[in-house]
């Protein structure tokens, strides 16, 4: 009974042990698929950031391919441009090529005439924008000795007409505008220099008679004697009107800058032949320092002086032209026809 009693309590035992052995292999087995599937887990997120990094890599080398086959195509429109340029420029020299042989074999007249009225074209247009007399002189001369070396007698009313502009263009008024803005600008320097008036008020001793007070009331004693104080304190003066007004000195600085500004006006009327503002300006100027400064010093008569025979000057002479003669040329155009 004893020996039956072990065996039945061996056997739960054993069985136990087994239990508990495949507890623990179940709980190691566990632990290694846990541990498996984890190192899986990081092996496949390392896998997935380096693709991620070498899908950036391939976009951004794509961009890259993508700029330089943009960069390509400008270039090759550039090119493709620039050939098409020079083959019309080429296309324009064989043309003018063409047009030169056809001349030598033929009459030249008809290319010194065109020269002749381009250059009579541009005296015109300099006596119109800028009044440029002596370049337009210059412009008209050359196109005479042109028409003059041809043997057409169809071109002698060009070449009197061309005559007649240029003894009036000699004998225009020509306004040296260099020399009178930097005679202008001489005395725009010269405003600083210019002194004021100065008139110091005299002081003088009035001995006024004393009122006679006796018998009137105190009160009205004691008005007149404040009447005699304040006569003797408040005096006014009439100076009349040929004294210059004084200027503060806070005012001083104002007075100069408001000159150099007319100076200014002056100097972008004669700049602009502007013959309105130039004078008016003149005037203001002239107006202002005759108002202002002291008359007796000798910068003010010097400037005075300047500035009257600036007012003399005619910055705006009469526009001329050349259309006579231009539209001489375009009838002898439409003769040859």
């Amino acid at each position: 009974m004893t020996e039956q009693k072990t065996a039945e309590q061996k056997q739960p035992e054993a069985h136990r042990s087994w239990v508990n052995v495949g507890i623990f292999f179940s709980t190691l087995g566990i632990l290694i698929l846990i541990c498996a599937f984890g190192y899986g887990y990081f092996a496949l997120s390392k896998v997935n950031v380096d693709l991620a990094q070498m899908v950036a890599d391939l976009t951004q080398k794509n961009a890259g391919h993508q700029h330089d086959i943009a960069t390509m195509q400008t270039s090759l429109n550039d090119l493709q441009q620039i050939a098409q340029k020079s083959q019309a420029l080429s296309a324009q020299q064989e043309q003018f090529m063409s047009e030169w042989r056809s001349a030598q074999k033929g009459d030249l007249n008809k290319w010194r005439i065109a020269e002749a009225q381009y250059l009579v074209k541009l005296a015109d247009d300099q006596l119109q924008f800028s009044n440029n007399i002596q370049l337009a002189i210059l412009l008209a001369q050359e196109a005479d000795k042109i028409l003059a070396n041809m043997q057409d007698a169809s071109v002698n009313e060009i070449r009197n007409s061309l005559a007649t502009d240029l003894l009036n263009l000699r004998a225009a008024p020509q306004v040296d505008i260099t020399a009178l803005y930097l005679r202008l600008t001489a005395l725009n320097k010269q405003v600083d220099k210019l002194s004021l008036p100065f008139n110091p008020i005299k002081v003088e001793q009035t001995n006024l008679p004393a009122t006679n007070t006796a018998g009137l009331p105190w009160w009205k004693a004691g008005l007149v004697y404040s009447w005699d104080a304040l006569r003797k304190i408040v005096v006014v003066r009439n100076y009349g009107s040929n004294i210059l007004p004084l200027v503060m000195p806070d005012e001083k600085i104002f007075l100069y800058q408001n000159l150099h500004a007319q100076m200014e006006d002056v100097m972008w009327g004669l700049l602009h032949r502007h013959a309105e503002v130039y004078k008016a300006s003149l005037l203001r100027a002239t107006a202002w320092i005759k108002q202002y400064f002291a008359q007796e010093a000798q910068e003010t008569k010097t400037m005075l002086h300047e500035m009257d025979a600036l007012q003399k000057e005619n910055v705006q002479p009469a526009v001329m032209n050349l259309s006579n003669t231009l539209q001489l040329f375009e009838q002898y155009y439409a003769q040859e026809k």
